[in-house]
């Protein structure tokens, strides 16, 4: 690996044990990885002025300058570097600061694995901005959703020794509105469920932590956009196509018989899956509008009409952010190409489900067969070796439908 391909990382800590620890932690990495290390903010500002990096992992209490003014001012002018607070901070205002301008949060002390697989995420994001339109684009942004403070609280407690139904469903029940969206959803025909759901812990404990989490993250997102600013868009009719499309992706994993771990990363996938778009309509409204209305006339594709205008399409983009909040590798890709794979990226089983989810949604919400098939890309199914079972998932989410539509009446 050349000089030019290595990944480059900044550390800033007012600690020069913590420096210290740091450099010992990922002494390892010295070969494929450039460490950079600053003991104050007002150093890190030179730094990151003088240099090219991937990542700044930082302190947010420091003299001078604190973390989140660092934090902000990489926003600002340079916002293709991931930001990471490494920190052990507990005050919940502080906390609060950080919502804006960091994509991650680590408690201190860390284990070396989970910082290294934060950083690893973080710069497996390269390939999607590795072209200059990307990070043209990501420049031009305004605005960007935050990763929710309460599905960071839910996946800590999901990931403890300690982890119990109980104490996710507690979390959950201490956000009144969380809880409103989630019990809204379990008592949905979406789900199907038997009886009713009075509380978030019979939630967590009938759907299970994977389908919870999913279902926290996606509300949470969703909720930090301005309906209004982005009405064109239309958060009413977006949310209940995400939804229904993890429900496809699930039903198309399961009939596939993947893994547990798999079929949850397809759920998630494919709530989250559309994020790009909403984050495109809320800082370009207009513009975006505008795109939507020609998508409408049939000649060209959305994607195709993002690209040319942004640089990138709303899927590259979503990926990309799904990544900066440390997702697994597999649910970046599966957005970032879910209106086809890469030929140079690995179309591992859950993309592929999540394509298929999403056309396969599209396809059912359109009316009969014989006036949705244009949103089914046959050369993609070939590509895929998916043509032949694509007909046999459609029979399992029709069926599946079916039966949400019985279970509404």
């Amino acid at each position: 690996m050349t000089q030019l391909e290595r990944c480059a990382v900044l550390f800033v800590d007012d600690d020069p044990r913590v420096l210290q620890g740091l450099r010992r932690m990922l002494h390892a990495e010295r070969h494929s990885w450039t460490l950079q290390f600053a003991a104050s903010g007002r150093e890190a500002l030179a730094c990151l002025d003088g240099g090219s990096f991937d990542a700044l992992v930082t302190d947010l209490r420091m003299p001078d300058m604190d973390g989140v003014e660092l934090l902000t001012f990489a926003m600002e002018h340079h916002p293709n570097v991931a930001r990471i607070v490494l920190s052990g901070e507990i005050d919940p205002a502080a906390g609060f600061k950080t919502v804006r301008c960091a994509h991650q949060f680590i408690a201190k002390p860390c284990e070396a694995g989970a910082l290294k697989t934060a950083l690893t995420r973080a710069f497996a994001l390269r390939r999607l901005t590795g072209d200059h339109r990307m990070k043209a684009l990501l420049s031009r942004l305004q605005t960007l959703p935050s990763q929710p403070a309460l599905y960071t609280e839910v996946m800590d407690a999901i990931q403890s020794p300690n982890s119990s139904c109980r104490k996710v469903g507690e979390l959950i029940a201490r956000d009144v509105g969380m809880t409103a969206k989630i019990l809204q959803l379990v008592n949905s025909a979406f789900f199907g469920l038997a009886h009713r759901v009075g509380n978030a812990l019979e939630a967590v404990t009938l759907l299970g932590t994977d389908t919870i989490k999913a279902l926290v993250l996606g509300a949470k997102v969703f909720s930090q956009f301005d309906s209004k600013r982005i009405k064109q868009l239309g958060l009413d009719t977006l949310w209940p196509h995400s939804l229904a499309a993890s429900q496809c992706a699930r039903t198309i994993s399961a009939a596939e018989k993947l893994p547990r771990q798999a079929q949850a990363e397809a759920f998630t996938a494919g709530i989250l899956h559309d994020v790009g778009k909403l984050v495109l309509a809320q800082n370009f409204p207009e513009t975006y509008a505008d795109i939507l209305q020609r998508a409408q006339l049939r000649d060209r594709t959305l994607p195709d009409l993002e690209t040319e205008r942004f640089g990138a399409s709303h899927a590259e983009l979503g990926g990309y952010l799904m990544g900066l909040w440390g997702l697994d590798e597999d649910i970046i890709d599966s957005i970032a190409y879910h209106h086809g794979l890469s030929r140079t990226a690995p179309a591992g089983p859950v993309a592929i489900v999540v394509y298929a989810a999403n056309a396969m949604e599209h396809l059912l919400s359109a009316g009969p067969p014989e006036a949705s098939t244009r949103s089914v890309d046959p050369a993609v199914l070939v590509q895929l070796n998916i043509a032949d079972r694509f007909a046999q998932w459609e029979q399992c989410c029709r069926r599946h439908q079916q039966e949400v539509a019985e279970h509404a009446k």
